[in-house]
């Protein structure tokens, strides 16, 4: 096995990893103007909103420990009074500075543009709204797709949805779903994507944020939400209070009741992830 070099923050990467893991997730607040059922935040709609000292206090810790990607996250950060001045703060700071949204308050989006480094949009069927040229924005814009069997039916379903992307200039992934709550757990195989890892080669299997990927013919990643490389890996958060986690707290996997179609189905990708998971 190789040896991993473990960062300053005590994140160890997975050899195969593409992503650069001096992440942290700053979640201002748990408010939401949604009620998405994959939703991985078990607090969310609990409201509270992170203050500017508890922002900026939070920011000397993550300094400290050698971060320099900074991600506003939630609940729905847009929805929290100050998330421009939070914003200018972390990038006054030296944050690479990026924004996962729902894409509702699409006027504060646009007060965020220039200052953020990139804007992630949540996008599932029906918002058709997010499809929009990179030439109308200065930071960058990127439609994370939520791909589910249900929502997705064909990959030529899929694809026409990240084609469209690709040609207003957005950057593109394609996300499963992590099995957090039930929801997730029911909707997180896309056969005709996770079944991609034993058609292509082994070599060609990256680590995208710690969960098995590959890259499409166009480049675009598939980042498989159930296939953790890297199990027991530390994802770094800072709470509403400002209190720093190593982990994120997925409570709502009690509630999982098992299938045993879906454990049948990870069950024939165990050896593959085994042996990755040792590189």
């Amino acid at each position: 096995m190789s040896k991993r070099e473990k960062l300053k923050c005590g994140i160890a990467p997975h050899p195969l990893e593409i992503e650069d893991l001096r992440q942290i997730y700053f979640l201002v607040t748990y408010a939401c103007n949604k009620a998405c059922p994959y939703c991985i935040e078990p607090n969310v709609h609990k409201g509270q909103y992170m203050t500017e000292e508890a922002f900026v206090n939070a920011m000397d810790i993550a300094s400290a420990l050698d971060f320099t990607q900074l991600y506003l996250h939630g609940g729905e950060p847009t929805v929290h009074p100050n998330v421009v001045k939070l914003a200018e703060l972390a990038k006054e700071r030296g944050f690479n500075v990026r924004i996962f949204s729902n894409g509702i308050r699409m006027d504060i989006l646009k007060k965020l543009d220039g200052i953020v480094d990139e804007i992630r949009f949540s996008y599932e069927p029906g918002l058709e709204f997010m499809l929009m040229p990179q030439s109308q924005w200065k930071s960058r814009i990127k439609l994370y797709t939520i791909a589910t069997l249900e929502s997705y039916p064909t990959e030529d379903r899929l694809m026409s949805v990240v084609n469209a992307a690709l040609n207003l200039g957005m950057g593109v992934k394609v996300r499963t779903l992590s099995p957090s709550n039930p929801y997730a757990y029911l909707h997180q195989f896309v056969p005709y994507l996770h079944n991609k890892l034993f058609e292509i080669s082994e070599k060609d299997i990256i680590c995208d944020g710690n969960k098995a990927a590959y890259r499409m013919k166009n480049g675009v990643i598939v980042r498989l939400g159930n296939m953790q490389l890297n199990p027991g890996h530390l994802k770094f958060n800072v709470d509403p209070d400002g209190i720093l986690h190593s982990r994120f707290n997925h409570s709502d996997k009690d509630k999982i009741v098992l299938n045993h179609e879906i454990e049948a189905q990870k069950n024939l990708f165990q050896p593959l992830i085994e042996r990755l998971r040792a590189i």
